[in-house]
C-alpha cells in the first residue's frame, strides 16, 4: 500500500496525503478526516506508527493505547474493580519505560469498522493493548492497522496475536477441588453468556477456561458433570442474582456454588439469602478475581486471586518486545493465580 493509493481512495493529491501524515497545519479538518479514513480503510499505517526503528531510540514505543472493548459492559474500565487494577499495572510500567498511556473505550465503535479504524488512526499510537473480551472480528479489524497489538485478558483461537491472561483453567480447578475436598459433590456453576450447542459453552474465552477447570475437577474426582447445575449470566450482580434464582426455581439441589467471577458470587449470595439459605451453612460459595470488596463481605468470600497489576506489567513489556521485533512468533503469557480461602466455604464431610 502506497501514498498514491491513499490519495486515489481519498480523492486528493499525494502532497495533501503527505501533509496530513506529517501533521501540517495547512489542511482542513474535513480533508484530514477523509485521508485518515481512507488510510484506515486500506490498512495503511505509516501515519500512525510510532516505532523508533532507524532513529536510534532505545525505547521503541512512546505512546500506547489502553483500548477497552466489551459488549457486556458499557461502563468505563477506570471504574471497574477488575480492569482498573490492570490499568494501574499498565501505567506503572509505562511510566518506568517513559511511555504515555492513552485510555479509550471502543465498544460502541465495533459495529462500524471504518469509524473504529479512523478513531484509532487519529490516536497515533505506537502500540495497542486491546483489553477485555473483544470479538474476533474486532481483533482482525485492528490488525489491519499493522500497529503492535497485545490482547489483555482475552485470547482468540486461530488468529496470530499476542495475549496476556491469568491461569483461568488452573484457578477454577483449584477452587472446585477445594470444594470437593470439603465433601461437596453437587456444585453449581454460574458463568457468562453461552453459545448455542449441545452443552453450555461460554462465549467469552476466559470464562470457558474457568468452566473447563470446573468440569475437569469434577471428572477427576469421579463426579459426573450435571448441566442442570449450569446457569448463564451477564457477569454483574443483578444478572447473577437472576441466574441463581433460576437455579433455585428449577429445584436442583446443590451444596456449593462456583461463580465465574466475584460479581457473580455477590449476586448469587443475595439470591441465596432471599431464599432463606445461609452462606456457608447451607451453600458454600466461591468466586474468581479477588476484587477489593470481597474480603469485606459477610462472610468474607473465598475466591481465586489474580495479580491484575502484573497482567498490566507483562502486557506492556510484551508490547514493547513486539514493537522491536514485529515478525516474532505470537505467544500467550499466563500469569499465575492462587486460591484465597476465607469464610464462605464449610466442610460437609460425613
Amino acid at each position: 500500500m502506497t501514498v498514491k493509493d491513499i490519495a486515489r481512495e481519498a480523492d486528493v493529491s499525494v502532497g495533501t496525503v503527505s501533509r496530513v501524515f506529517n501533521n501540517h497545519s495547512n489542511v482542513t479538518d474535513e480533508i484530514r478526516e477523509r485521508v485518515l479514513r481512507a488510510a484506515a480503510r486500506l490498512g495503511y499505517t505509516r501515519a500512525v506508527s510510532q516505532r523508533g526503528a532507524g532513529r536510534g531510540d532505545s525505547s521503541a514505543l512512546k505512546e500506547i493505547g489502553f483500548l477497552y472493548c466489551s459488549y457486556l459492559d458499557t461502563n468505563a474500565a477506570t471504574n471497574n474493580p477488575f480492569w482498573s487494577h490492570i490499568l494501574d499495572g499498565v501505567e506503572n510500567t509505562a511510566r518506568q519505560l517513559n511511555m504515555k498511556v492513552t485510555y479509550r473505550a471502543i465498544g460502541e465503535l465495533t459495529s462500524d469498522p471504518d469509524a473504529l479504524l479512523e478513531t484509532i488512526s487519529k490516536m497515533k499510537l505506537g502500540g495497542i493493548l486491546l483489553v477485555g473480551p473483544a470479538e474476533p472480528e474486532t481483533v482482525q479489524q485492528i490488525q489491519r492497522l499493522n500497529i503492535p497489538l497485545v490482547l489483555v485478558d482475552n485470547h482468540v483461537t486461530g488468529i496470530s496475536v499476542d495475549s496476556v491472561l491469568c491461569d483461568n483453567f488452573e484457578g477454577a480447578r483449584a477452587a472446585v477441588e477445594y470444594l470437593i475436598e470439603e465433601g461437596h459433590k453437587e456444585i453449581a456453576f454460574i458463568g457468562g453468556p453461552v453459545l448455542p450447542g449441545p452443552r453450555p459453552r461460554n462465549r467469552i474465552y476466559t470464562l470457558e477456561r474457568r468452566a473447563a477447570g470446573y468440569r475437569a475437577a469434577l471428572l477427576d474426582a469421579g463426579i459426573p458433570v450435571d448441566y442442570a447445575l449450569f446457569e448463564e449470566s451477564e457477569l454483574h450482580p443483578d444478572s447473577a442474582y437472576a441466574a441463581c434464582k433460576r437455579l433455585l426455581e428449577r429445584g436442583v439441589h446443590f451444596t456449593a456454588l462456583f461463580g465465574a467471577n466475584d460479581n457473580v458470587a455477590i449476586g448469587a449470595m443475595k439470591a441465596l439469602r432471599e431464599a432463606g439459605l445461609r452462606v456457608p451453612e447451607d451453600v458454600s460459595l466461591i468466586g474468581f478475581d479477588d476484587i477489593d470488596m470481597v474480603e469485606h463481605l459477610t462472610p468474607a468470600l473465598t475466591t481465586v486471586h489474580i495479580d491484575k497489576e502484573a497482567m498490566g506489567n507483562v502486557a506492556v513489556r510484551r508490547l514493547q518486545d513486539r514493537s522491536m521485533e514485529p515478525n516474532m512468533t505470537a505467544i500467550t503469557c499466563i500469569v499465575a493465580v492462587k486460591l484465597v480461602k476465607r469464610d464462605s466455604v464449610r466442610s460437609c464431610k460425613q
